[in-house]
């Protein structure tokens, strides 16, 4: 019997942080959405797997910008998302 396929969370680098501890304008790479459930539709959004972004809002909602789009996310599901900061954006 095969032991069912688990999905191991990516080891995360020093420097991620919450999204939610960037200071407004920071700039970043998304690393990791540790909601599960969010991943597909952060995707559909835009989202990707170590896409650029900068937060242009703090809070509820908290707005970041991707590419040409900004993306309004509440502040639970921005709490999923770690980035690493870009140099000096912090």
């Amino acid at each position: 019997m095969t032991p069912p396929a688990t999905t191991a969370a990516l080891p995360r680098p020093a420097a991620a942080v919450p999204l939610t501890t960037m200071p407004v304008g920071a700039v970043a790479t998304l690393h990791e959405v540790t909601d599960v459930a969010s991943r597909p539709v952060l995707r559909s959004l835009g989202l990707t797997d170590e896409c650029v972004l900068r937060l242009c809002q703090a809070g509820d909602p908290c707005i970041v910008q991707v590419r040409a789009t900004r993306i309004g996310l509440s502040n639970a599901v921005a709490r999923c998302l770690y980035v690493v900061p870009e140099a000096g954006s912090r």
